[in-house]
């Protein structure tokens, strides 16, 4: 077993390995598989955002929430309605989405600060199961286009200042050639940078709160809120920001699915309660109160959905094999087995197992507690008892 020391040279080499492994995937995807395989990648990264988004307010602060497909349909009919009926550009409704959704958040907030346990999630399941409801209502037809949807919101074309700046690169520096991209695939190309892009935005705001006083204030609740209510943590004002913070990522992976999907209707898949269930079982399957749990079980979800799907078409392969005896596509079964077999064989989900196998051959040892260097007035001269200070 190797043992190094938290920052120690061996442990920045297995940093800088890891940074490069995953850069180096995500450069391959775009560059190296097909259109299909690069919009799949496309939706797990807006999965992703939706499972962190429930992970900050579920796995760290232990709000159980049921209800996060309605924010996740509040951000993609903010996109519909502000392209079709408003003429705004794409990109900039994720703004006014996150901003509504926060609002929305910190409302059904209120409920969780005398709910606990199955109320609180009575309530916010009543949230999930209202809001493809609401968007059907004919008095608000004239806005949501009722049970029909919003339809033609995504781009056309992929937007010029793309094309344009890689054109500004490739005139910098003439010994590299990129190509314009155009078409369907130019516009999956884009929408996996973009998701990419917001998504590792959406993990750095998600490690900043949880390493931060809010972080720990939220494990503090999620332990004993009784405790936490003792040492002073205003619980008001907590869970007020984590449901806000929370539902505006969720529903900026809405606007991403919506444009992706060019449409915003009641009936798509992750605008219903099975959106809520989707992201529940993405954050489990990945690791519950782990930052990159969300995200390995959104790419897990995806790609095993996809290869059930195609394996029960198609009839081939092991999956065909053992599934071939179904009427319909195997793959909300092969999920169900798959998620089952993780929680009895690594119940801390994917993350964990990967943690518990690489500890067998390398542990990192964290630095002792006060070794980090004093501030500079604690370095100063104490005032003794009686002097004027």
């Amino acid at each position: 077993m190797l043992k190094l020391n938290e920052g120690s040279p061996g442990h920045w080499v297995i940093r800088i390995i890891w940074v490069a492994a995953v850069v180096a995937a995500l450069v391959y995807i775009p560059t190296k598989t097909n259109t299909s395989t690069i919009g799949d990648i496309a939706t797990a990264t807006q999965l992703a955002i939706a499972a962190m988004s429930l992970n900050l307010l579920l796995g760290y602060s232990g709000v159980i929430s049921i209800g996060h497909s309605a924010f996740f349909g509040i951000g993609g009919y903010t996109t519909a309605i502000l392209v079709s009926e408003y003429g705004w550009t794409q990109g900039w409704t994720i703004y006014v989405a996150a901003a509504l959704a926060f609002v929305v958040g910190c409302i059904v907030s209120l409920p969780a600060l005398r709910l606990k346990g199955v109320y609180l999630a009575l309530v916010t399941l009543a949230l999930a199961v209202l809001f493809p409801t609401l968007v059907r209502w004919g008095k608000l037809a004239w806005l949501t286009n009722g049970a029909q949807g919003i339809s033609g919101i995504g781009y056309e074309q992929t937007p010029t200042w793309y094309n344009d700046h890689f054109a500004r690169w490739q005139f910098i520096n003439e010994s590299i050639s990129l190509p314009e991209l155009r078409g369907r695939e130019g516009r999956a190309i884009f929408l996996y940078w973009v998701g990419i892009l917001i998504l590792a935005v959406c993990y750095l705001v998600c490690r900043g709160i949880v390493k931060s006083r809010v972080g720990r204030s939220l494990i503090a609740i999620r332990d004993n809120e009784t405790a936490a209510a003792v040492m002073g943590i205003s619980r008001a004002k907590t869970k007020a920001l984590v449901f806000g913070t929370s539902a505006a990522m969720c529903a900026v992976g809405g606007c991403l699915y919506a444009i992706q999907s060019t449409l915003a209707e009641p009936n798509l898949r992750f605008f219903t309660l099975l959106g809520s269930i989707t992201f529940l079982l993405i954050m489990v399957l990945g690791g519950a109160a782990t930052l990159w749990g969300p995200i390995v079980g959104a790419f897990a979800y995806v790609i095993l959905d996809t290869r059930t799907r195609q394996a029960g078409e198609s009839g081939e392969g092991v999956i065909g094999w053992l599934f071939g005896w179904m009427t319909g596509s195997p793959a909300t079964l092969v999920l169900a087995i798959v998620l089952l077999i993780i929680v009895f064989v690594a119940p801390f989900g994917i993350v964990g197992l990967l943690k518990r196998i690489a500890a067998k051959f390398i542990v990192i040892i964290p630095r002792p507690a006060g070794t980090a260097p004093l501030p500079v007035s604690a370095l100063e001269e104490p005032a003794v008892a009686g002097s004027p200070i």
